[in-house]
């Protein structure tokens, strides 16, 4: 393989044979003539004798003629570009062979010449040891200046070749010291290249300086002329460049490479060195020389270039503006791409893309304001480049510049749609502008990106997800009913992605929800069950149910309650479970269902994991059927359960009140409720409750009366039960002592009572007096101890009036007037004392007329408020106080009194009140037949007001006081409810 840094050597060697064999040459001037003159000249040579006088010319002569067709040959093969060179070998190994058979017998004047053509030949064909050889042994036979010159030159070659600088820079000093040398400049070029391979960089730049300063130097060739080789002119100012860029550079130095290049160079080689400065990292020095050069730049591609070069670097250098500033000049230099389209202007645009390229690789993380102003001009100078569309998106996508991102995106979706030379790309930049869609939240970024990918992807491998996702902007903008009709097309798909399908399946179950569409609800969850196998599905199915149960339970219970049968509760989670089981015993209760209330309740506590609220609707559900069918004793089972949704002091006086019901032991809850309650009113009615129900129910008044103390008529009442049922003075006593108990209206009864007992005492004493008429002392005595009788009676009588307890004064009124009277007719009747004369006698009556008449005064006056009292309609008021069973013994002690003062026809009215209660009370009990049918109508219909009165009644009958209070405060409920429901 030829080295092509050595095709100037071996074109001097070809331009040494040529001078050589010239004689041959001039002999056959064409391949043709010299072709048959070689193959004449071979049989002449093989047929003569070696002594024969002709044969060294001979030989000689057909040496030349193949070295000369070797070098013609190889000069056409290198001019065809060969990098395997191998025409012409065959050739100079024959004439080298025959240059060997004739060199000792060739004329010593000729030997040396032939022995540089043998070094030549040798040299060509890679024989450097043996050329040295043979310019060396020329050398030895003394030759000419010219050969010496020739042999030293070769040598000098064959080292430099072989890098053995050191010794090769000796013999081109030979050549240069040589005056008939013709290839001084070659050599003086070659002994700088030396200098410089051997690290002499001083030395090597003043030798080139020296070449080109001396025109006879800017030549190879072998003239002698000094005519100045332009190409070797423009080669050495090259070199230079690259032995410039070696060493110091600053502005001298590109001054002088200037001064000393050709004029069709110089402005290229500044350029060189600049870039050269670049490529070894000497940026400073570049910028430098940049500056320098740019006003000699005429070219738009030149100028194009050294704003890239500038950019770069001043980029390497961190100054990011100043690189934007030279990458936008070296863009605007170009007004239009098409009118640059030189290879430069091609290399130009590569740099500049690789410019940015690079640059972004270095900012990928953290990309800057100035990177993405170089992608703008870029991209604008050159629309057609999709890949930097591309990278300008991702770069303003980082940047979270969302309007360029969708700008450069969409010019290369335009560019590369249009071309359709890269499918994948394009899938690529569609895809990306999704991406960019996405992010930017901008709903016409968003719909834009989703239709190019629709009309322009060729693959279309996202499409179910962008339809996917144009549905759900549907949804999302509130579009609800076409969300639902596209999402549910989506789901039901079998070729999508499956977990896409179920989101839009879930999305577009939500749109029917948001829409309160139930029945599509219902209809198309049950198809996506089917679908995706897929039983929450299912749960949503029967969540719609339940939800379709709410609205309709605002409207239509019942409609509500009918449309809750078709939930089915298999196909349910365990939360929807447990909602429609609250919402069937809502709807039951309401609908007055209790057997399917009740049954919803107790299948609703058999549910795991529930709430303790969940658990208090169960339980409070049975507590209240149970309690509405009469079944107290059930009601307290489930009351007891109770964990919280009940007031623990409400929970207490409701388990006390049904076991009372119930006819169990209630006295310990009720006091468990005392203990709890903050309630004063009714901690009053409870502890009233307990006395009532005791045993010993003085004794327990007197633990109890705390409670009471803050309603003094119920504390009243309380007592006067109890005084009714055991009658203690003491008790009485307290009572009375008690101003607030007193004047409530069981204090006045108890009062009364107090009263009529006192003035028995009295009445009994005086109506049973008479006066003793036995002797006159002893009537004295005895009419004072009458008038001290009276005296009392009507102390009490005033009592009474001041009281104004109409029965007291009745009473008392009734007696002083009785009495009075009789009192009255014994003194008028009473004997004179005997031995009285007759004036004495008439002054005696006189006297005892004047003292019994304020008695008869007193009488009349007493009969008259009598009979005011009489004729008042007093029974009926009586009848009414009669009829409190538990006061009645009281209530005895008064009808009695009245008893002994009434006449005859009240008489009998007060003795039928007393024998129609005891009638009343033996034979007015219901039977156990008649309450348990009555219980029964009410365990079957809770709510029906006749049912409820009925049993009512015969609550009444039996004196049943506990249930009668309830059913009364249920019917008072039961009312309250039915108006507040109108």
């Amino acid at each position: 393989m030829t080295d092509l840094r050595l095709l100037p050597t071996l074109t001097l060697l070809m331009a040494a044979f040529s001078g050589l064999v010239g004689f041959a040459a001039h002999a056959a001037d064409d391949s043709g003539t010299r072709d048959l003159l070689i193959q004449k000249l071979s049989l002449v040579q093989s047929s003569l004798p070696q002594n024969d006088p002709s044969s060294v010319a001979v030989t000689l002569r057909l040496a030349d003629l193949l070295s000369e067709r070797a070098r013609v040959n190889s000069m056409d093969e290198l001019n065809q570009g060969c990098t395997d060179c191998k025409t012409g070998i065959a050739d100079r190994k024959k004439a080298l062979q025959l240059y060997r058979e004739a060199v000792a017998r060739a004329p010593l004047a000729t030997r040396s010449k032939v022995l540089i053509q043998m070094g030549h030949l040798s040299q060509m064909n890679g024989l450097e040891s043996e050329a040295i050889k043979n310019y060396t042994e020329a050398l030895s036979l003394n030759p000419s200046a010219e050969v010496v010159a020739e042999a030293n030159l070769a040598i000098a070659e064959i080292h430099f070749k072989d890098r053995n600088f050191a010794v090769a820079q000796n013999f081109y000093d030979k050549v240069m010291s040589s005056p008939a040398a013709a290839s001084k400049g070659l050599a003086a070029y070659r002994k700088a290249w030396c200098n410089f391979n051997l690290g002499k960089l001083t030395e090597a730049q003043a030798a080139l300086e020296n070449i080109l300063q001396t025109p006879s130097l800017l030549t190879r060739s072998a003239s002698t002329t000094t005519q100045v080789d332009p190409q070797f002119h423009e080669e050495v100012s090259r070199d230079y460049v690259t032995f410039l860029s070696k060493g110091e550079l600053n502005l001298a130095k590109a001054e002088s490479l200037f001064k000393l290049s050709p004029a069709s160079t110089r402005v290229q080689n500044v350029q060189s060195l600049a870039y050269e400065a670049e490529r070894i990292g000497r940026k400073t020095e570049a910028l430098m020389i940049w500056k320098y050069v740019f006003g000699y730049l005429d070219k738009l591609e030149d100028r194009m270039a050294a704003h890239t070069s500038q950019a770069q670097l001043n980029y390497d250098l961190a100054d990011k503006a100043k690189a934007l500033e030279h990458y936008t000049l070296a863009i605007d230099g170009v007004t239009n791409a098409n009118n640059c389209n030189s290879t430069q202007c091609d290399e130009v645009r590569r740099r500049l893309r690789q410019f940015i390229v690079n640059w972004h690789q270095s900012e990928k993380k953290n990309p800057s304001v100035e990177l993405q102003s170089a992608y703008t001009k870029f991209t604008a100078l050159y629309p057609t480049d999709s890949d930097m569309q591309i990278f300008a998106g991702q770069l303003s996508l980082e940047r979270k510049d969302f309007a360029a991102a969708e700008k450069f995106y969409d010019q290369a979706i335009t560019s590369l749609s249009a071309s359709k030379s890269d499918p994948k790309k394009l899938d690529s930049a569609l895809l990306a502008m999704l991406e960019v869609g996405e992010l930017s939240k901008n709903d016409a970024t968003i719909n834009k990106a989703y239709q190019q990918y629709l009309n322009f992807s060729p693959t279309q491998t996202k499409r179910f997800e962008v339809n996917y996702q144009l549905a759900r902007n549907e949804y999302e903008a509130g579009k609800y009913e076409i969300a639902a009709t596209g999402l549910k097309s989506l789901a039901l798909n079998s070729s999508g992605d499956l977990k896409i399908r179920k989101q839009a399946a879930d999305l577009a179950l939500d749109s029917l929800g948001l829409l309160k569409d139930n029945v599509r609800l219902q209809g198309w969850s049950s198809e996506f069950a089917a679908a995706f196998n897929d039983p929450d599905y299912l749960n949503i199915t029967q969540k719609a149910i339940l939800t379709n149960v709410a609205e309709l339970a605002k409207t239509d219970e019942r409609a509500a309650y009918v449309e809750l049968t078709k939930f089915n509760p298999a196909k349910a989670s365990s939360e929807d479970r447990i909602k429609f089981l609250k919402n069937k015993i809502i709807l039951s209760q309401k609908l007055a269902l209790f057997n399917e209330a009740l049954s919803a309740a107790d299948e609703l506590l058999k549910q795991p994991g529930l709430s303790e609220e969940e658990k208090t609707v169960g339980w409070t559900t049975k507590a209240e059927i149970a309690e509405l069918r009469l079944d107290f004793a059930g009601a307290i089972v489930a009351l007891d359960r109770l964990n919280n949704g009940t007031a623990p002091e409400a929970k207490a006086l409701k388990l006390a009140l049904f076991a009372e019901l119930a006819g169990q032991p209630s006295a310990e809850r009720y006091q468990t409720y005392l203990r709890l309650s903050k309630n004063t009113e009714s901690n009053a009615l409870v502890a009233a409750q307990l006395v009532r129900s005791s045993k010993a129910p003085a004794k327990e008044l007197e633990k109890l009366k705390i409670y009471m103390t803050g309603s003094p008529e119920l504390l009243a009442q309380v007592y006067a039960e109890v005084l009714a049922q055991q009658y203690s003075p003491a008790m009485a006593a307290t009572v009375m002592k008690d101003a607030k108990l007193r004047t409530t209206p069981a204090g006045k009864t108890i009062a009364r009572v107090e009263f009529l007992k006192a003035f028995d005492v009295v009445k009994s004493k005086i109506t049973t007096a008479v006066l003793d008429t036995s002797s006159d002392r002893k009537l004295s005595g005895s009419i004072k101890s009458r008038v001290a009788m009276l005296d009392q009676v009507e102390a009490k009588t005033k009592l009474a009036i001041e009281s104004g307890d109409w029965t007291a004064q009745f009473v008392s009124i009734d007696t002083l007037a009785k009495e009075s009277e009789r009192f009255y007719q014994e003194l008028m009747s009473a004997p004179v004392p005997q031995g009285l004369s007759q004036e004495d006698e008439i002054q005696y009556l006189s006297l005892l007329s004047a003292q019994a008449t304020p008695f008869q005064a007193k009488a009349s006056e007493a009969k008259l408020k009598v009979e005011q009292f009489e004729s008042t309609d007093w029974v009926t008021a009586l009848k009414q106080s009669w009829n409190s069973t538990e006061l009645r013994p009281l209530i005895s002690y008064e009808v009695a009194a009245l008893k002994q003062v009434t006449n005859s026809t009240k008489k009998t009215q007060l003795a039928e009140l007393t024998i129609t209660s005891r009638e009343t009370s033996a034979s007015g009990m219901p039977s156990i037949t008649e309450i348990t049918s009555a219980r029964k109508q009410v365990f079957e219909q809770p709510k029906n007001k006749s049912a409820l009165e009925e049993l009512l009644a015969v609550e009444q009958k039996a004196q049943n006081k506990a249930m009668v209070q309830y059913l009364q405060t249920r019917l008072s409920q039961l009312a309250s409810t039915q108006k507040g429901s109108l």
